[in-house]
């Protein structure tokens, strides 16, 4: 979806899924660009997770961002969905020969399928031995990294509410694809 128009975008399998609504109005940017912020509608997942898109002054998406609270990513139960949304999300807005260039990422994501299910007894995706520069911020080990594919720029950041030891229960990590 990076460089289709905004409505093409949410009209997507992938908002009407994880049932991302507006939470706040759009707001005007520099050079005509306008900030959209979305997130899901359910109570369980509000305050975890937002999607903030950046259209250019055509209306089309030139900056997307998932953005996941670390308590969400690392929770026992609850990690799964982080995986399923930030592997959705990036399959989303990446273009294809992006989405291959990422491919070792998404794999380490695991599919665990469209809504997560899976029996009690399936394993988890096979952890990296050696996990790519992308997975270990994903984990939290590292602070950012990026992969730049053609004219498509995708950076994980983790960020820290504030000073001193890494304290999931206020961090964030932000995906983000930009196109250059």
């Amino acid at each position: 979806m990076l460089g289709r128009a905004l409505t093409k975008a949410v009209d997507h399998e992938f908002f009407r899924w994880f049932h991302l609504v507006r939470y706040e109005a759009p707001r005007a940017l520099a050079d005509g660009a306008t900030w959209h912020g979305f997130r899901p509608d359910g109570a369980k997942f509000r305050e975890l997770v937002t999607v903030n898109l950046e259209t250019d002054r055509s209306g089309c998406i030139a900056d997307a961002k998932l953005c996941l609270d670390r308590a969400f990513i690392e929770h026992a139960k609850d990690g799964p969905f982080a995986r399923d949304i930030t592997a959705s999300f990036l399959r989303w807005i990446l273009p294809e020969p992006a989405q291959r260039e990422a491919g070792g990422f998404l794999q380490e994501l695991g599919y665990l399928g469209p809504n997560v299910v899976r029996l009690k007894a399936a394993p988890l995706p096979d952890a990296a031995a050696a996990p790519t520069a992308l997975h270990r911020v994903y984990l939290g080990r590292d602070k950012d990294a990026a992969l730049e594919i053609g004219d498509v720029a995708l950076r994980l950041t983790n960020l820290q509410a504030r000073d001193g030891p890494r304290d999931p229960q206020h961090d964030w990590i932000w995906i983000r694809v930009v196109r250059r």
